[in-house]
C-alpha cells in the first residue's frame, strides 16, 4: 500500500478521535477508563486509534509545524484546508523514519481485516460490517472481496476466505473497477473487457495494468495479478501519461505493426464532377468508399467552394477524419466558375502535415504563349511520409482541342515543383484529370522525364475513366517519379451517381 493512500485513510480515521487522543496520558488510568466507557466514542474504534496515535504521538513534541496543524484540525475538524495541512505534516513526519510507516501499514491492514472503519458505532464493536448483514448475499460477498483486496490483504488470503480462486477474485475486482457495483451484481456473468480479446496480448495486458492503477487499485494487487513488480507498473503508467500507447510498445510490437502496415503510400485521384444537387448523400458515399482504401494522399478536381456550398473536398476530408480517426488536411485552389454559378477548383488532401502548400498558376508563362480555354491551377504541397520527402500535386488540365496547351501546362508545373521543392525528393506524384489520352504528347512528356503511369505500370490494358456511365477513354492518371516502386493500382468509385469520372488508386512502395 502506498504511503499517501495509507495516510489519507489514517487521517480520516483519526479525525473524530483526536480530541480524546491528545488529552490522554498513560499515567492517567482513570481518564483512560472514562474514555472507554464514553458512549460518544466507539470503544473498539478508539482502541485502534490509540494504537495508531502511539506511533506518531512524539511528532507534536518535536515538530512545531505538526503541533500547529494538529491544533488547527482539532479546532476546525470540518475545515478541508486544516485536514490537508494535518495530513501533509503527518506524511512529512512518517517519511523521516520508514519504520514508522511500516508499523502503521501493519496496524492498518490488521484493523481493516477486522472490518473496523471510520464510522463504526458502539453496537458494532469488533464485528465486521458484513457480519450484521445477510452473509449469504453474493453481491455483498463480492464487495467484501474487493474491499479486502483494495486495503492490501493478500489475494491468496482473500481467495481462501471466500473459497474461490485467484482468477475469479481478480475478475470481480476488475469488473468493479470498470462499472462499480453494477459490474458485480451477477456472479455468473462477470465480464472482463479482455474476455473477447487476446488476453495474452502484451499491449492489452499493459493497458489493463495502467487502467487498474488509475482506477484506484493498489499497486500491490495489480502486481500480484499480473506477476509484475511495482516499479514496472509505475514505469508503464508514467510512460503512458507522457506519450500514450506508443510509449508502452516494445520492439516486438513495432515489428508486428510494421508487418501489418508496411511502408506504402496510398494515393487516389477523383474528379468530383461539381455539384449534384439531387443527391445530398453523394459526398458521404464518396468518403465512405474512399475510407475502404485508407488513402494517405488524395487529389480532387472540380471541387466547389462558394455559392452557399462548403468546400466539397473539405467536407469529404472531415467525414474521412471521423470515420478513420485520422486527420485529413486539405489545400484548395480556385480555378473558374462552373455553370456560371459555382466557384470550382482543385484540391489536395492528406493525413500528414502539408508543408509549404502552393497554388500554381497554369495560365500564364506557358511556352509558345499558349493560353487555356479556362483558368487552370494546380494544388501542391510537400509531405514527410515514413521519414521521406514526398511532393504531391493535383491537376485539372485544360480541355482544349490543342494538346500543346496541356503539354505546356505540365511543363510549367514540373518546373515550378522542382524550383519550389527541389529535386531531392523520395517521390514526386502528380495526379488528376489530364484531359488527355495515354498516347498524347502530354503523357509522352511525363514518361520522357521519368514519371511512370501507375495504372499502366500494373495493367497492360484497360483503365478507362471517362465517362462513368460508358467509359470509353482514359484521362485520369497518377504519375509517379522517384526512388519508389508501384506496388498496385486499380479503378475505384465506379458509380455514375457519384461522378461522371471513375477514380484511380495506387499503392506505392
Amino acid at each position: 500500500m502506498e504511503i499517501k493512500a495509507l495516510l489519507y485513510g489514517i487521517t480520516s480515521f483519526l479525525l473524530p478521535h483526536l480530541p480524546k487522543l491528545t488529552s490522554l496520558k498513560k499515567e492517567d488510568a482513570a481518564a483512560e477508563a472514562a474514555v472507554d466507557k464514553d458512549s460518544a466514542h466507539d470503544a473498539q474504534a478508539l482502541k485502534w486509534a490509540k494504537k495508531i496515535w502511539d506511533k506518531v504521538k512524539n511528532a507534536p513534541k518535536t515538530r512545531l509545524s505538526f503541533k500547529e496543524a494538529l491544533n488547527d484540525i482539532i479546532e476546525s475538524p470540518s475545515d478541508p484546508d486544516a485536514l490537508a495541512a494535518f495530513r501533509y505534516q503527518l506524511r512529512k513526519y512518517v517519511e523521516t523514519d520508514p519504520a514508522i510507516g511500516e508499523s502503521l501499514k501493519q496496524l492498518w491492514l490488521e484493523m481493516s481485516s477486522q472490518g473496523v472503519g471510520v464510522d463504526l458505532s458502539s453496537s458494532l464493536t469488533a464485528a465486521k460490517w458484513i457480519d450484521i448483514l445477510n452473509q449469504n448475499d453474493d453481491v455483498l460477498k463480492r464487495l467484501e472481496m474487493v474491499r479486502l483486496l483494495r486495503t492490501g490483504v493478500p489475494p491468496e488470503t482473500v481467495a481462501a476466505q471466500f473459497h474461490t480462486d485467484l482468477n475469479y477474485l481478480f475478475r470481480v475486482h476488475s469488473a468493479f473497477s470498470l462499472n462499480g457495483v453494477y459490474g458485480i451484481l451477477s456472479g455468473s456473468n462477470i465480464l472482463h473487457w479482455l474476455d473477447k480479446l487476446n488476453k495474452e496480448d502484451p499491449i492489452l495486458r499493459r493497458l489493463e495494468m495502467i487502467r487498474l492503477l488509475r482506477s484506484g487499485s493498489p499497486v500491490e494487487t495489480i502486481a500480484n495479478e499480473y506477476r509484475a513488480v511495482k516499479e514496472y507498473i509505475y514505469r508503464l503508467n508514467n510512460r503512458f501519461s507522457a506519450n500514450g500507447v506508443v510509449a508502452i510498445m516494445d520492439e516486438n510490437d513495432f515489428q508486428k505493426y510494421r508487418s501489418l502496415y508496411p511502408p506504402y503510400i496510398k494515393v487516389c485521384s477523383f474528379n468530383l464532377h461539381g455539384v449534384h444537387d439531387e443527391d445530398p448523400t453523394r459526398l458521404k458515399r464518396i468518403a465512405n468508399e474512399l475510407c475502404v482504401y485508407d488513402p494517405d494522399l488524395c487529389a480532387y478536381q472540380e471541387v466547389i467552394k462558394g455559392a452557399g456550398i462548403e468546400e466539397t473536398s473539405l467536407q469529404i476530408a472531415d467525414m474521412m477524419s471521423g470515420i478513420t480517426g485520422m486527420y485529413y488536411r486539405t489545400q484548395y485552389g480556385y480555378c473558374h466558375m462552373y455553370m456560371n454559378k459555382y466557384p470550382e477548383g482543385i484540391a489536395i488532401s492528406g493525413r500528414y502535415n502539408l508543408k509549404n502548400p502552393q497554388i500554381i498558376d497554369l495560365n500564364k508563362g506557358l511556352v509558345e504563349e499558349l493560353h487555356p480555354l479556362m483558368d487552370r491551377y494546380a494544388a501542391a504541397a510537400q509531405f514527410e511520409i515514413y521519414g521521406h520527402k514526398v511532393i504531391f500535386a493535383s491537376v485539372h488540365l485544360d480541355h482544349s482541342e490543342n494538346p500543346r496547351i496541356r503539354y505546356a501546362q505540365l511543363e510549367k508545373l514540373v518546373k515550378v515543383l522542382e524550383s519550389t521543392y527541389g529535386t531531392d525528393y523520395h517521390a514526386s506524384i502528380i495526379a488528376g484529370d489530364f484531359n488527355d489520352t495515354e498516347d498524347s504528347v502530354t503523357i509522352e512528356y511525363m514518361t520522357d522525364i521519368g514519371y511512370k503511369d501507375a495504372y499502366r505500370h500494373c495493367h497492360r490494358t484497360g483503365g478507362n475513366t471517362f465517362n462513368s456511365t460508358n467509359p470509353f477513354t482514359r484521362i485520369d492518371y497518377i504519375m509517379v517519379k522517384g526512388k519508389v516502386k508501384i506496388h498496385s493500382a486499380e479503378l475505384i468509385l465506379n458509380d455514375p451517381k457519384l461522378s461522371d469520372h471513375i477514380g484511380v488508386y495506387a499503392v506505392i512502395e
